[in-house]
């Protein structure tokens, strides 16, 4: 028998004591200091650093390709720099931050089958015909027209068996006001990212259901957690 247990949650804890007559101590699982809402100056450097990847990746058009330069410092999908002053652009796409080691015990469908429902949805509130030039839509986006809902960038970080067989699903999506990035960033650059995000996403999934929503507390990202209250509360 141990002479002391530790567990990442309230929840935990009360399932240990009730159910099998364990004592354990709460030891929160949170980020370190450095996983925080990022500033506008740093999501302006971290940006345009990306723009490569984000406005011109090879081979893609769609909702976030842009005729911003892949090496401008002062322009990015989010903001533009005006002397001093760093502005956010009003028809900038909403940011969705998913991290994933891209293996089976991750849901992936359901983060495409969201996006999928999204587009849908937007159109339908917009009363777009199905048959609605996608190319005349992008441009008028590039130009800086501002729609009622905003589009979707999704950035989807990490490496895995699975990305490629992924990979090929997104390019077959039809849709018009969402996009995937895929990407590897930098140890500097993850926690940026997470913090510019408006929206964080995890997929992983939980045998016990009692520990998991910890691991998207306490870093500066809004999160969205589905059937999950109850254990973010504790």
């Amino acid at each position: 028998m141990a002479n002391g247990s530790l567990c990442v949650t309230r929840a935990m804890q009360l399932e240990l004591a009730q159910n099998w007559g364990i004592r354990a101590t709460v030891l929160y699982d949170q980020p370190p200091e450095f996983f925080c809402p990022t500033s506008l100056q740093e999501k302006r450097k971290l940006f345009c650093r990306l723009n490569r990847y984000l406005c011109h990746p090879l081979g893609v058009r769609d909702c976030v390709t842009a005729k911003i330069g892949a090496d401008d410092q002062n322009e990015s999908l989010f903001r533009t720099q005006v002397d001093t002053d760093i502005l956010l652009k009003p028809n900038r796409p909403a940011l969705v931050v998913s991290s994933t080691s891209w293996t089976p015990d991750e849901d992936f469908e359901i983060l495409l089958e969201a996006a999928v429902m999204y587009d849908r949805r937007v159109a339908a509130l917009l009363d777009e015909n199905d048959s609605a030039d996608e190319g005349v839509l992008w441009k008028e986006i590039s130009g800086g027209k501002q729609y009622l809902y905003p589009r979707l960038l999704f950035i989807i970080t990490g490496k895995g068996p699975e990305k490629e067989k992924y990979e090929e699903k997104i390019k077959r999506l039809n849709v018009k006001r969402v996009a995937f990035r895929t990407m590897w960033l930098s140890t500097e650059e993850y926690p940026l990212l997470l913090g510019s995000a408006d929206l964080g996403v995890c997929r992983h999934t939980s045998s016990s259901g009692l520990d998991l929503p910890m691991k998207v507390c306490h870093s500066g990202a809004p999160v969205k957690a589905f059937l999950g209250k109850e254990h973010l509360q504790r």
